[in-house]
């Protein structure tokens, strides 16, 4: 039950830094109204707020502090709250400068650790490999297509045509007219077909060898428990025993 609440708080947590970096990306981007900039720089710092604790957290139980800072120091700087800071400091101009090159930099962090869970994720999947496999099929047959079918008028036509055949949409609007324009169609349509149902086994594979392990851990905690409860039963019968025979001595 602790584990799944763990797990479920992570999500949670992960929710709410892709929210924050949609929130705080667009406030640098565009000129956001007063009273969406305000509710965003509430949200933000409830976000930093659960950031800090989770790094003090783990920074007071950590045996070697000087280390754990080193390697986890932007960790720390995503959880300041730079836009409450610069939401304070309306009206100067230079330190409002400043905390926006700062925001910035937290930005790329939050996205630098968004990157790392998915980077671990298609690590454990092999989605990376599939999705180059993926990215060098539509570069190279939107090429082949654009030089050898007439009927394609420019490049984004033939990757119009590629992408929307590789995800079996299939628009109609575009198509090849000559032979080893269909030929390569029906190459594509094939090719499609079989990347998709590898991405579709690749993350059920992923899945379910999550749902093993934790069925794994279980089982073994259930193991545990029934051979603590054997050596209680093997002491109480040891005491039984010695009380027959005191008493049979007696």
């Amino acid at each position: 039950m602790k584990d799944k609440l763990i797990k479920l708080y992570n999500v949670g947590l992960f929710i709410l830094i892709s929210l924050d970096l949609i929130f705080l990306t667009s406030s640098l981007v565009f000129n956001l109204p007063t009273h969406a900039y305000y509710n965003l720089v509430i949200f933000d710092t409830c976000l930093c707020v659960i950031l800090l604790y989770e790094f003090f957290n783990r920074f007071f139980k950590a045996d070697d502090k000087r280390e754990f800072f080193i390697s986890n120091w932007t960790e720390f700087i995503a959880g300041i709250p730079f836009d409450l800071l610069m939401f304070s400091a309306v009206g100067y101009v230079e330190l409002t400068t400043v905390l926006k090159v700062f925001k910035f930099i937290r930005i790329l962090i939050l996205f630098l650790q968004l990157f790392e869970v998915i980077r671990v994720f298609l690590r454990h999947t092999y989605l990376d490999e599939i999705l180059s496999i993926f990215l060098m099929i539509i570069i190279s047959f939107t090429f082949g297509l654009y030089l050898f079918d007439p009927s394609m008028n420019s490049l984004f036509d033939s990757l119009w045509f590629v992408v929307s055949t590789l995800t079996t949409v299939g628009y109609g609007d575009v198509l090849p007219t000559s032979t080893i324009g269909k030929v390569i169609s029906l190459i594509l349509l094939i090719g499609g077909v079989l990347i998709f149902s590898t991405i579709t086994a690749a993350m059920a594979s992923y899945f379910n060898k999550r749902l093993l392990n934790e069925g794994a851990d279980e089982l073994k905690s259930i193991q545990q428990k029934l051979d603590s409860n054997v050596e209680e039963l093997k002491e109480l019968r040891r005491e039984i025993a010695d009380l027959n025979r005191k008493l049979d001595e007696k």
